[in-house]
């Protein structure tokens, strides 16, 4: 036997179907059990790893990784980045925290009415699990940005009610029972479709703000000729009317749903909403609907239990600390009794020596700097949520003797956390400040007399000029408030309102002189 045929042996011996048929049977026929088998194989390692992947231990893993490195993109202002990332996270484990990220990562990203809704379901889920502080958390988040919240009303005529009519909010579909009802939507450009069989579609584009409200109104659909045919009916049935009835419910967006923030949050018309508060959220969105079914009018907003009352024509009131430094810079003025004093100056006579009083003598001042405490006040109207118009008064004792009252009309805007303002002041000033000398006036006939002097030195008749002295005077003028939001606590409660933190230069124009301040102060606006 040569060595080609002990190699032919070997394979023989070990894989008989590379020397023979089996039962009739090719090499390739002999080969497929084995493929089979491979091919099991394969199926069950796959099914394997899905399930392994599909485990609430890996998914949990999976959400936290998600969530950590959404957070990290929040950190570094990539919220386009962020927010997918921590919404794969909820659904990946649903959990209040994860969805109290998402809401704030989409609220940054101007997104406030998908935030709004998340914070509904983030407090019915807070209910669920008994977290009262999450709750009130949550309730106070959603109402603070419920009065900004563009709303949109999808208007459809009768004349456009045809049959099979489909209307559209970014790619979602309306639901019927929606139409000529306010909804919460995201800030920024949406699109609106509609179609019907037979009908040509339509295609409509609007811009909406932060705080507006609109309608887009749904023409009635052309026929379109080149649409095949619809089969004739015995009988039409009547067209319907495109308003629902008043106690229709309303979908998920007029309350708690997703499908409130518009563009795509799909099927929430129906109420999808976030779905991971369980049952609970479908309460909320029930309740959310009883709500809506009440409003008087359709173009009116449905407002959720508990929510913020900063509407326009309320009341605002603010209190609070002050303290700061005023600065006098008051040349003259009159102190104590000058009748103690006298002055002379030349007539044609000679010379005249005149007592001094407070119409013909004044004092001379340096100027004073020292640290004032009191508070400051507003008292005024909201004509917007972000748009305060009212009074100011500042006040306070300056340490080393002196003192401020002073206020006038106000007008704050805010702009995110931060108020903008200005105030017109007017009101008393005194300072304790060193006296520089008493000099007497010389009548407007005898400057010529006098080598053209209009004031003279004061001689003392008793005693010498005091050290130093109260120098009051009347000022006006204005500052410029800038206010710090360091705690925003809306609330259906009178104590609904921010903690501020304002820094207020004011410059005031004295009778003689002028008057700085610059005071800082911690206040509680109620509103």
């Amino acid at each position: 036997m040569n060595r080609q045929d002990a190699d032919s042996a070997d394979k023989t011996s070990l894989f008989p179907w590379h020397s023979f048929r089996l039962g009739g049977r090719s090499r390739e026929a002999a080969r497929r059990p084995w493929r089979a088998l491979r091919s099991s194989a394969r199926a069950v390692g796959a099914a394997l790893a899905l399930a392994l992947a599909s485990s609430p231990g890996v998914a949990f893993a999976q959400a936290d990784a998600l969530l950590a490195e959404g957070k990290q993109l929040m950190k570094k202002g990539k919220l386009a980045e962020a927010c997918p990332k921590i919404e794969e996270s909820y659904r990946l484990s649903p959990r209040s925290s994860t969805l109290l990220a998402l809401a704030g990562c989409h609220e940054k990203q101007g997104k406030i009415a998908t935030a709004w809704a998340e914070y509904i379901d983030l407090g019915a889920a807070a209910r669920k699990e008994g977290n009262k502080r999450l709750e009130a958390d949550a309730k106070a988040r959603g109402a603070r940005l419920e009065p900004r919240l563009p709303r949109l009303t999808l208007k459809v005529p009768r004349a456009a009610a045809v049959e099979g009519l489909e209307v559209t909010l970014d790619g979602a579909p309306v639901d019927s029972a929606a139409f000529g009802k306010a909804r919460p939507i995201d800030p920024g450009e949406h699109r609106v479709t509609a179609s019907a069989p037979g009908r040509k579609r339509w295609e409509g584009k609007v811009s909406i703000k932060r705080g507006e409200r609109k309608a887009v109104t749904v023409p009635a659909l052309a026929r379109d000729g080149s649409a095949a045919p619809e089969p004739a009916k015995a009988a039409e049935a009547p067209a319907k009317e495109a308003a629902p009835p008043a106690a229709a419910v309303a979908d998920r967006g007029e309350g708690a749903g997703k499908g409130a923030a518009g563009a795509g949050k799909g099927a929430a018309a129906t109420g999808a909403g976030k779905g991971a508060a369980g049952p609970e959220e479908g309460a909320a969105g029930a309740k959310a609907a009883e709500t809506s079914a009440d409003a008087a009018a359709p173009e009116e907003p449905e407002r959720t239990p508990g929510a913020s009352p900063r509407h326009s024509g309320k009341l605002v009131v603010e209190a609070g600390v002050a303290g700061g430094a005023l600065i006098g810079l008051i040349d003259a003025g009159s102190f104590g009794n000058l009748s103690s004093y006298s002055y002379s100056y030349n007539v044609p006579e000679g010379e005249l020596i005149a007592p001094c009083n407070e119409d013909v003598c004044h004092a001379g001042f340096d100027p004073a700097i020292g640290p004032f405490v009191g508070g400051q006040a507003f008292v005024g109207l909201a004509l917007s949520e972000d748009l305060h118009l009212g009074v100011r008064a500042l006040g306070g004792y300056r340490f080393g003797g002196g003192y401020l009252a002073v206020g006038g009309p106000s007008l704050a805007m805010r702009f995110g956390p931060v108020w903008l303002g200005l105030s017109g002041l007017a009101g008393a000033v005194g300072q304790n400040a060193k006296v520089t000398g008493v000099k007497g006036e010389i009548p407007s006939e005898l400057v010529d007399l006098n080598y053209g002097r209009t004031e003279v030195e004061v001689t003392a008749r008793e005693g010498s000029l005091p050290r130093t002295a109260l120098v009051e005077t009347f000022a006006f003028g204005g500052s410029v408030d800038v206010s710090l939001v360091l705690a925003d606590l809306p609330s259906s409660s009178w104590t609904s309102g921010a903690l501020l933190l304002n820094v207020s230069p004011t410059f005031m124009k004295g009778l003689d002189g002028f008057v700085l301040v610059a005071p800082a102060s911690l206040g509680y606006r109620f509103y």
